[in-house]
Order: structure tokens, then sequence, then C-alpha cells
């Protein structure tokens, strides 16, 4: 039996929306003149990255944000330092961490992101609403045993966060080498105009 065999073996699993398990709030508006490259927190709206920063927060952090409003509605992402929630921002934030890791959480709804990307609803602009985001299903293993789940849940959060490490380092390194046959190339195949044909 592997280890993941071992891990998973007989344990029971409860699924649990998430307004049960997490808060989930919608930021606040921050106006693009007010925003400073500056400034210290970053601000998360309705895309894949920061819009801008801003000298104040309104989350501490170690929270998941989804994008509710634009092209990337449902978009997962975590933020471990202080930031600002944006108007087309979910903040998501867990109830009882003696309970439930939110980090835990983060993986199985980034597992689940094309769901929740291809339940936009439809209109002027895409958006994913928040009682889309309430009723959304999480597993939470051995529910009936606080302390074993939150040792699963942490197992599978370390081995997903090794293999994300993993895959960055791989990213980099194919970034790297696709610099350096781009160099050789350019290198290789430039000749002096001298040498060409008429």
């Amino acid at each position: 039996m592997s280890y993941l065999e071992k891990l998973f073996n007989k344990i029971e699993v409860e699924w649990i929306p998430l307004e049960e398990i997490a808060t989930i709030t919608i930021g606040e508006f921050v106006h693009k003149n007010a925003q400073d490259e500056e400034a210290q927190y970053p601000v998360y709206n309705g895309g894949i990255s920061p819009t801008g920063y801003y000298d104040k927060f309104n989350n501490e952090g170690n929270k998941i944000i989804v994008s509710a409003r634009g092209a990337n509605a449902g978009f997962v992402n975590r933020i471990s330092k202080p930031y600002w929630a944006g108007n087309s921002c979910y903040s998501i934030g867990i109830k009882d961490s003696s309970k439930v890791n939110w980090l835990y959480v983060y993986y199985f709804l980034k597992r689940d992101e094309n769901k929740l990307i291809g339940s936009q609803q439809k209109g002027g602009i895409p958006a994913v609403s928040k009682k889309q985001m309430e009723i959304f299903q999480i597993p939470i293993p051995c529910p009936e045993n606080p302390k074993k789940s939150l040792e699963i849940q942490a197992e599978i959060v370390r081995i997903l966060d090794a293999f994300t490490g993993l895959t960055a380092e791989l990213i980099a390194e194919l970034t790297a080498r696709k610099k350096q046959y781009e160099y050789y190339r350019d290198l290789l195949l430039t000749f002096p105009k001298d040498n060409l044909m008429a």
C-alpha cells in the first residue's frame, strides 16, 4: 500500500458548503487615482494580478481571494500578507482554524477553478455570485475527529506546496533555457550584411 493510500485509507469525508466553514466578503472600491505604485499594499479586483497598490489594507492576509466580476470571474488566488480587496474581489477567511486549514480550502477551490469560471453568470459583465461561492461544496476528511482531519489537511497542503515549488522551479528553468536558446539562435544566425549575396 502506497503512502497516499495509507493516508486516505478508510477515511470518511463530509461535503460542507463553503459558507459553513468560511466567511465570504466582497471588498470596497478604491479609485485608481488613489492608488500609488510606491504604496505597500496590493489591490485585488476581478483580475489575476494586483490592479495597483494602496497605502491602506482592508484584509489581514491568510485569505483566499476569488475574482467576482470580469473576464476572470472565478479565478482563485491566495494571499498571505495584508492587502486591499476591491469591490470585484471575494475574500474567504476560515471561521475555525482548529478544524479547517485555509490552504487546504485554497487548493480545493483552485482545483475546481474551471468549474467556478464555467459557472459565470453571463450578461454585460461576467460574474460569480456570492451565493455560488456560499454553496460551493468542500470535502472535509474525518469531520468527527478534528485533530486527525487537520493532520490530513496539513499533509495534503505539504504535498501540494512541494509540487507547486517544483513547478515554479521548472517554469523558471524552462524560461531561462528559452532565453539561452534565443540568444544562441540569434548569435549563430546573425551574419554581417557584407557577406550577404546581392
